[in-house]
């Protein structure tokens, strides 16, 4: 008998339903299927009119085939079954789990409660998330160091009002409310108080920033680092009595207040005072540092009025900053940070400045764990049960020249800049390096992205601006 093939019109033979079947042994698809059927493959007619018939035995065909006389199915059952099947998956897994171990973990950057910002797992180690209705004023929110604790606060859930001028920033964030331009020596630019306004937190970072403007023009950093700061306190100290004699049952008290200090308060200090430490005396040789410290002075007091009269209470930080670098750092500020200026200046191939004879000693501090010490210090609850003020350094514990310094950024930045020395300039610090176990034992912080790694980021940054 013939058959047309459907697929190329070919007659092939097929055999006749009297042609003797091959022996073979019966398959584990051979007993399942005669197990459910009175009829089985074997005894199907080929010509069989019925095509299910049909199918049935090209299946069978094609299963003897594959099979050579043991099915595939059965096979398999056979080696599960063997210890040679557990000794090869026991490998695997060992392999697998060396190969977890040994290998490069990638910190993936973990999706925002609320805001845009991912941040990775480091980012925001030892902050928790937000309790209902906290919230945090952050005066300068939208400059360089403030855009960056905006972004954790909301990563982490907080409600963040942003107070700023826009003097050194333009960061704006949609995610968070925004007062600006409002700046901290009117007054009347604070928020007001009893108009539905609730916080729990105080963030103040809005500042003058240079030590050089501060020598040229110190009016302007004692109006706003001193006059400035002592309107924001004494405006936290009315907003929680107003709440304390209010019905409203929405009033949150301010538990705390973190404020922006800076390592500027050692000036050039004793040698033998190296590695810094909170206790060394006072030493500022600018305006600036000089506001700075007397800033640290109104916290004092602030606390202490408090702790004199009844009602609640807002503890006080001040954190002293050492040298902050990272992404979002004005480059086209004449009175922005060294690492920045330099990676301008390579970015474009152009010398890159060192003032005296580079050798003077800085510790570099990554932004975003800045970033995190604020916000640590800020939600780190004493167990006093008047208000505390303390100070801590903000560092990461390692000092490099400014030569070494210009040298990593020339090379991260593939740059053929020169490095030209000028002439020094009025009020540096010749050495500085920190001690940060203050901050690591009180607060938990240490830095956890070395200057290295820091630098490679915010090279990174420039290029892609």
């Amino acid at each position: 008998m013939k058959r047309q093939s459907s697929s190329d019109g070919v007659y092939s033979s097929i055999k006749s339903k009297t042609s003797p079947e091959p022996t073979r042994e019966k398959s584990f698809f051979d007993r399942h299927v005669s197990s459910h059927d009175d009829t089985s493959p074997s005894s199907l007619e080929i010509g069989d009119t019925n095509d299910g018939n049909d199918a049935w035995s090209a299946m069978q065909v094609r299963h003897s085939k594959e099979a050579g006389g043991t099915s595939f199915i059965e096979r398999g059952l056979i080696f599960v079954r063997s210890s040679q099947f557990f000794v090869i998956v026991a490998i695997a897994i060992f392999l697998l789990i060396v190969a977890l171990l040994t290998a490069p973990h990638s910190d993936a950057s973990v999706a925002p409660i609320r805001g845009e910002a991912y941040l990775t797992t480091n980012e925001f180690a030892g902050i928790r998330i937000a309790k209902p209705n906290e919230a945090v004023l952050i005066t300068g929110g939208l400059g360089f160091i403030g855009s960056h604790v905006v972004d954790l606060l909301l990563h982490r859930g907080f409600s963040v009002t942003i107070l700023d001028d826009e003097s050194n920033g333009h960061n704006h964030n949609r995610f968070a409310t925004e007062m600006v331009p409002h700046d901290i020596t009117v007054v009347g630019d604070l928020p007001e108080i009893g108009n539905g306004n609730s916080f729990t937190h105080v963030i103040h970072l809005a500042a003058a920033i240079s030590v050089a403007e501060s020598m040229n023009d110190p009016d302007k950093y004692e109006r706003i680092n001193y006059g400035g700061s002592e309107k924001v306190f004494n405006w936290i100290r009315n907003y929680n009595q107003h709440v304390s004699q209010s019905d409203d049952a929405a009033g949150t008290f301010i538990q705390k207040v973190t404020a922006a200090s800076s390592a500027a308060v050692y000036g050039d200090p004793d040698p033998a005072l190296l590695p810094l430490r909170e206790t060394a005396p006072y030493g500022g040789k600018s305006p600036y540092a000089d506001t700075k410290y007397r800033m640290e002075g109104l916290m004092r007091e602030f606390v202490a009025k408090q702790n004199e009269a009844s009602g609640p209470k807002a503890s006080a930080v001040a954190l002293r900053f050492f040298n902050v670098f990272g992404p979002r750092q004005d480059p086209k500020n004449p009175y922005s940070g060294v690492i920045s200026l330099f990676l301008e200046a390579a970015l474009h191939n152009r010398d890159i400045n060192v003032l005296g004879d580079g050798e003077m000693t800085r510790d570099f501090v990554y932004v975003k764990d800045v970033a995190r010490a604020i916000v640590m210090s800020l939600l780190h609850e004493s167990t006093d049960d008047e208000a505390t003020f303390d100070n801590f350094n903000v560092c990461t514990g390692k000092s490099i020249t400014i030569n070494t310094l210009a040298d990593q950024v020339r090379q991260k930045m593939k740059s053929s800049s020169q490095i030209k020395h000028l002439a020094p300039r009025d009020g540096d610090i010749r050495e500085s390096s920190c001690n940060n176990e203050k901050a690591s034992r009180g607060l938990q912080f240490t830095s956890t992205v070395s200057q290295e790694e820091g630098l490679e980021k915010t090279a990174i940054w420039f290029g892609e601006q």
